[in-house]
């Protein structure tokens, strides 16, 4: 196969794979499941690491998230994008991404596990530390701040799980898939994959 030959392969395949995760995170929110308990982080974690160029990993969270907030609420008001809290939801569900380098150096079960906790406490602190700062529900003193907090504890527990999980069952995939696949952008590790582009 020449290089244009595999250029075009690996195109293709990561258009497939862009599709998949997006469809993986628009049946994770609107499927019925547990506050919290969502594929976004997980799809955040391995669209960082597997995709060559960045944008694609920011168009795979940011579409299914558009796409799961319509079908939600039946539509994108402009108050929904002036929404600060749901610009730091969605800050915050692309943080995962920058986990990219670290899980492209050494993939491993407990890197995941560790990159999947550490988005978890990042989505619990920026989004619940929003919810304070910028709605009426608590007020905007050390102990609203600790009361919102607190609130959320079994949210964060949801959290961790399905970051956990969801990754288990992305990354387990990946493994699966270079085990038994004969696609080369999934079976080598070399430059066109971990482009730093």
């Amino acid at each position: 196969m020449s290089t244009q030959d595999y250029k075009l392969n690996s195109s293709f395949t990561y258009l497939v794979i862009l599709a998949v995760l997006i469809a993986l995170g628009v049946a994770g929110r609107l499927l019925p499941h547990p506050p919290n308990f969502t594929p976004m982080a997980a799809i955040a974690l391995f669209a960082g690491f597997i995709f060559v160029k960045r944008y694609m990993s920011i168009v795979a969270v940011v579409a299914a998230m558009l796409l799961t907030d319509y079908f939600a609420f039946g539509y994108l008001s402009p108050d929904w994008f002036a929404s600060k809290s749901m610009v730091v939801v969605y800050l915050a569900l692309l943080f995962p991404i920058v986990f990219r380098g670290f899980l492209q150096k050494k993939l491993g079960v407990m890197r995941i596990a560790g990159a999947a906790l550490a988005s978890s406490t990042v989505f619990f602190v920026a989004t619940n530390f929003s919810v304070w700062a910028f709605s009426p529900m608590y007020e905007k003193t050390f102990a609203g701040l600790l009361l919102c907090y607190t609130t959320a504890i079994p949210f964060f527990q949801n959290t961790i799980a399905g970051d956990m999980m969801w990754s288990g069952i992305v990354f387990g995939s990946y493994f699966a898939l270079r085990h038994f696949s004969k696609l080369r952008v999934l079976t080598e590790k070399n430059d066109v994959l971990y482009s730093a582009n």
